[in-house]
C-alpha cells in the first residue's frame, strides 16, 4: 500500500486519537485501548514498509502519548489500580449498565420479595433458614449474648481477614461461575439474595433492628455492590460463549473475561473495602447504631454518585 493511500485510510482515527488525548469527546473511552492497539499496527508497518521519517515519528509519538495515558507510563498522577478504582471502575460499569442493572435485579429483587414474606409470615423463614441457623442469627445479634459487639485489636484482624476471605470467595464464585454459559450467576445471584433477606427479615421480627442494622449499614453499600458487579462481570463472560458473533467462541470467551475481570477486579476492591469497615468499625458499639445507619446511607448516596458522574470528562 502506498503510503498516501495508508495516511488518507487511517487519518480520521489518529486524528480522533490525538483529540481524545486533548481532552475532547472525540472517542468513547472504552475503545481507546482497542484503538491504540491498531497505532502499533499501523506504526510497525510504517517502519516495514518504510514509510517518511515524519510519518513514523508522528505514529511512534501517538502511540507513547497513548500508552502514557492508558497505562500511566512516567509516574504521573494516580497509579493504575487507583486510577482504574476511581475512575475506570465507573466507566466500566456505564458501560456495561444493562448487565449491572440486571444483575442487580437477580440479587435485590428476590432479596426484598423475601423480606416482604418473612416479615408479613414469621414461619416462611425457615424455606431459607434451618432453624438451627435462624437460632445462630439470633445468638450472634443479641445484645445478651452476641459477640458481635466485643472489640480489640486481635480481634478486629481476625475478623478483617474473615470477612476479606469470604466475601471475596463469594464474589470469585459468582463470577467464576459465568464459564457455564452464564447460567451460574443466574443461581448464585437470587440464592444469596434470598439468604440475606431471609436473615434480614428474621432479625427485625425477633425485635433485633437496633445491633443487626448497626452492624451491616456501613457495609452494606460495599459489600452488596461488589456482589452485583461479580454477577455482572460473570454474566459478561458468559455471553461471550453464548454469542460469540463472528469471532470464535474461544476469543469471544477471552474477551468477555477480560471486559468481566475489569468488573470483579472493582468488586474485589471493593469487598476490601467492606472488609476494612466491617473489621474495625460495624462491630464497635460505641457509635450509637442510628450514626451507622446514617454513614451506611450516606456511602450508598456517595457510591451512586460516583458510578454516575465520575471520569465523564475524559468522555
Amino acid at each position: 500500500m502506498r503510503q498516501q493511500t495508508f495516511e488518507a485510510e487511517y487519518e480520521p482515527l489518529w486524528t480522533a486519537l490525538r483529540g481524545w488525548l486533548e481532552g475532547q469527546p472525540t472517542l468513547d473511552p472504552e475503545g481507546v485501548p482497542p484503538a491504540y492497539r491498531k497505532v502499533c499496527h499501523h506504526l510497525a508497518l510504517a517502519r516495514e514498509r518504510q514509510y517518511t521519517p515524519v510519518l513514523v515519528e508522528r505514529l511512534q509519538q501517538l502511540a507513547l502519548d497513548l500508552h502514557q495515558r492508558i497505562y500511566g507510563a512516567g509516574g504521573e498522577g494516580l497509579s493504575a489500580p487507583v486510577r482504574f478504582l476511581w475512575e475506570g471502575l465507573p466507566r466500566q460499569v456505564r458501560a456495561e449498565w444493562r448487565l449491572v442493572v440486571f444483575s442487580a435485579l437477580l440479587f435485590f429483587g428476590p432479596c426484598l420479595a423475601i423480606f416482604a414474606i418473612v416479615r408479613a409470615h414469621p414461619s416462611l423463614v425457615h424455606l431459607m433458614l434451618s432453624p438451627e441457623e435462624a437460632a445462630r442469627m439470633v445468638q450472634m445479634y443479641d445484645p445478651k449474648v452476641a459477640t458481635m459487639g466485643r472489640t480489640g485489636a486481635s480481634r478486629d484482624v481476625l475478623m478483617f481477614g474473615f470477612y476479606i476471605l469470604n466475601n471475596i470467595g463469594i464474589d470469585f464464585q459468582i463470577f467464576a461461575s459465568g464459564l457455564l454459559a452464564g447460567v451460574g450467576p443466574l443461581f448464585f445471584l437470587p440464592f444469596n439474595g434470598l439468604h440475606g433477606g431471609a436473615v434480614m427479615a428474621h432479625l427485625t421480627n425477633q425485635g433485633l433492628t437496633a445491633p443487626f442494622y448497626g452492624f451491616v449499614s456501613g457495609h452494606s453499600s460495599f459489600e452488596l455492590l461488589g456482589a452485583v458487579l461479580s454477577g455482572a462481570g460473570g454474566l459478561r463472560m458468559g455471553l461471550g460463549l453464548l454469542r460469540p458473533g463472528r469471532r470464535s467462541r474461544l476469543e469471544a470467551l477471552r474477551e468477555g473475561a477480560r471486559q468481566g475481570g475489569s468488573l470483579l477486579f472493582g468488586a474485589a476492591l471493593l469487598t476490601f473495602i467492606a472488609a476494612c469497615f466491617e473489621g474495625f468499625w460495624s462491630a464497635n458499639t460505641l457509635v450509637p447504631w442510628k450514626v451507622k445507619v446514617a454513614v451506611g446511607i450516606t456511602f450508598w448516596a456517595a457510591l451512586g454518585l460516583w458510578l454516575a458522574l465520575v471520569g465523564r470528562r475524559r468522555a
